[in-house]
């Protein structure tokens, strides 16, 4: 029989789900700096699973829907917007990247509103909520902007965003983005009205809300901007409990805010902080073909680390998959024995020509481009999980969202918890699995976006 969670556990404040897993542990660690101790699982937690963590505040699911088509959200989301709200949170938030990656084809945010109403019935709007200053994303008058080499760049201007390979944004106005992709009312809440008093604040939403929104996006430039949606969120969750929230990691920020839901000294199971271990060797997986995790390859590759560049035609064109798999993972196993740090990368930034040459592959396979993410990912964990339980190698960066989100779950772990900031949204983390050999694994998720040109370099040596 399982146990009663709730006397085993703290109340849970937020739960959430993260559209892919490096946006899931970017929302993990916004949460627990804020003084909310999250533990990030690959599916909703039973109260028996709950209940080994008595101490955390949030519970987070990482998931992939980021790339999943509008019909298989469908399939994947209600059961569970179910369970999440069946935790009792205060709030559930749908974790979206802070870049607002989607279409509406692919990952549609719009989708996902969609598919809430039946959840959350008895909240008549969504807010949306994108920015997050400290990751330098920025929200001003609806639109969006993100940081890039210390340039701030509109969305729709972004160096990597307007030529991601399966989401290009080409529009900065979050609420045209969202009336792309079928909600056909979208209200705003501007950072003039959020510089306004409390009152005058209340009295602008109202009016506002009087046109029947299905959504509303919430400006912020500010950390000021951030407490002030803060007095707006906690109003409107006393009226519709738990309240669901579209937005990235500055969510959790926002949540922190809220007077109340700070750490209660009182509930909080006291424990040691977790301190990384000592290591010499770390291996790296790589499917980002962002310019940002070009300068960190090119970097690591110069400074120590040894490449192994495995291209797409390697994975679908081989007549024995599992030998092809076997001779990448002896190579990688070997160098590792040599005492080498190992990169296994299948491109070097947008412009590797092997980009394209995939992609034609693909479409002559009969495949979506779209699965790129899928194949390589789901290839990349699984190499990973080999040599790890070969080698012993305790460390592990898997690079790119897409690619994060399937290789993270070839690893056999069933929950990951943040152990210390590495960059802003890529964290390192202390996995959980019911494999020996992989309990205990030291894994940072690195986003395309994030990290500076020596990441890699950082995390071996933290």
């Amino acid at each position: 029989m399982e146990q009663d969670a709730s006397k085993n556990c703290n109340k849970i404040v937020l739960s959430f789900y993260g559209d892919d897993f490096t946006g899931s542990t970017d929302a993990m660690e916004s949460l627990t700096i804020n003084g909310l101790p999250t533990v990030l699982f690959l599916d909703v937690p039973s109260k028996d699973v709950l209940a080994r963590f008595p101490y955390i505040k949030c519970v987070g699911v990482a998931g992939n829907s980021r790339v999943m088509s509008p019909q298989q959200m469908e399939l994947e989301l209600p059961p569970i917007f179910a369970r999440l709200k069946d935790l009792g949170s205060d709030y559930v938030h749908y974790k979206v990247c802070s870049t607002f990656d989607s279409s509406k084809d692919i990952g549609s945010i719009g989708q996902v509103l969609r598919i809430s109403r039946e959840t959350f019935d008895s909240q008549p709007w969504v807010p949306v909520f994108a920015a997050s200053p400290d990751l330098k994303r920025y929200t001003v008058f609806g639109n969006h902007y993100a940081a890039m080499r210390g340039v701030i760049y509109r969305l729709d201007r972004h160096p990597t965003m307007s030529r991601h390979p399966i989401t290009p944004m080409h529009e900065a106005d979050l609420r045209l983005v969202l009336q792309e992709q079928g909600v056909d009312n979208v209200g705003l809440i501007d950072v003039l009205d959020l510089a306004q008093p409390r009152t005058q604040l209340f009295e602008t939403i109202q009016s506002k809300l009087s046109n029947r929104p299905e959504a509303v996006v919430f400006d912020a430039l500010t950390k000021e901007h951030v407490e002030q949606v803060g007095t707006v969120f906690a109003h409107y969750q006393e009226a519709s409990r738990p309240f669901f929230v579209i937005g990235s990691s500055g969510v959790g920020h926002v949540v922190a805010s809220i007077e109340g839901t700070a750490t209660d000294q009182d509930a909080t199971v006291d424990r040691q902080p977790m301190i990384p271990k000592k290591v010499n060797q770390m291996l790296v997986v790589s499917g980002s073909c962002s310019p940002v995790t070009q300068q960190q390859l090119e970097w690591a590759l110069t400074h120590g680390f040894e490449g192994i560049h495995l291209s797409l035609q390697e994975v679908l064109g081989s007549k024995d998959s599992q030998a092809a798999l076997r001779s990448i993972v002896e190579k990688c196993s070997e160098m590792i024995r040599r005492g080498k740090n190992v990169v296994i990368y299948s491109a070097l930034g947008p412009d590797d020509p092997s980009i394209q040459v995939n992609q034609r592959h693909m479409v002559d396979r009969g495949l979506q481009v779209s699965d790129s993410g899928k194949i390589l990912g789901t290839y990349l964990g699984q190499a990973a999980k080999m040599v790890i339980q070969e080698t012993g190698v305790q460390r592990l960066v898997i690079s790119g969202g897409d690619t994060s989100s399937y290789a993270a779950r070839q690893l056999g772990i069933y929950a990951m918890e943040m152990m210390t900031s590495i960059s802003p949204g890529a964290p390192l983390c202390r996995c959980y699995s019911d494999d020996d050999r992989i309990d205990g694994l030291e894994l940072a998720l690195k986003g395309g976006q994030f990290g500076g040109e020596d990441y890699f370099t950082q995390v071996l040596t933290i």
